[in-house]
């Protein structure tokens, strides 16, 4: 049992080191883009969490990069920081179910902002179609998340409680009205019972 539990605190250490990478990965990706076809021209506008990639629209409209770089990159150091010195300090486990909730936190912030953008955009009064797409860098760190709420779980699997060998606690030893010479007393040695001489 103690086996089992062992390999699955390490199989949950592995998993927290991939959602890590997930994370770290997915702010160099695409966030998200926005996309105009005027006059048979394409206008683009896309970014990552740190920097825009593209922007065709120069001034017209007002967009910026998704702020989920920082915490992302900052969940994974911990996260991974966790799952090397909890090998050492089983404490430090609490560390992978930190990053797990901040991964969360900017995850649901990136979709947030990606639908502020569409909703945004949605109020401008375009003759053309505005198409915005959320990225593969949101959609990764979407699966970083759960990846990582996954790996602290397993992760911070406890013990279990093994049962006691000892023989403590009580014990009770039925003892019959008619004595029964071919039961075994408790202690395991049959009693001989000489007959009586008249």
């Amino acid at each position: 049992m103690t086996g089992s539990v062992s390999t699955r605190r390490v199989f949950g250490a592995v998993l927290v080191f991939v959602a890590a990478g997930l994370a770290v990965a997915a702010t160099f990706l695409s966030a998200y883009s926005v996309q105009v076809v005027v006059n048979s021209r394409t206008l683009r506008y896309e970014a990552s969490a740190w920097a825009v990639e593209r922007n065709d629209f120069r001034d017209i409209l007002l967009l910026r990069p998704l702020e989920f770089g920082e915490p992302a990159v900052g969940a994974a150091l911990v996260m991974a920081l966790a799952a090397v010195l909890a090998f050492r300090v089983p404490a430090m486990r609490v560390g992978s179910l930190l990053g797990a909730g901040v991964l969360l936190g900017a995850a649901w912030s990136a979709v947030s902002q990606v639908q502020g953008v569409v909703e945004g955009l949605g109020e401008i009064d375009s003759p053309v179609p505005v198409a915005v797409e959320q990225g593969d860098g949101v959609t990764l760190l979407i699966v970083a998340a759960g990846v990582a709420v996954v790996s602290a779980v397993l992760h911070q699997e406890l013990p279990r409680a093994v049962a006691s060998e000892t023989g403590e606690g009580v014990v009770i030893h039925q003892i019959d009205d008619e004595a029964d010479d071919t039961d075994t007393p408790p202690y395991g040695y049959p009693v001989i019972v000489e007959p009586k001489s008249d």
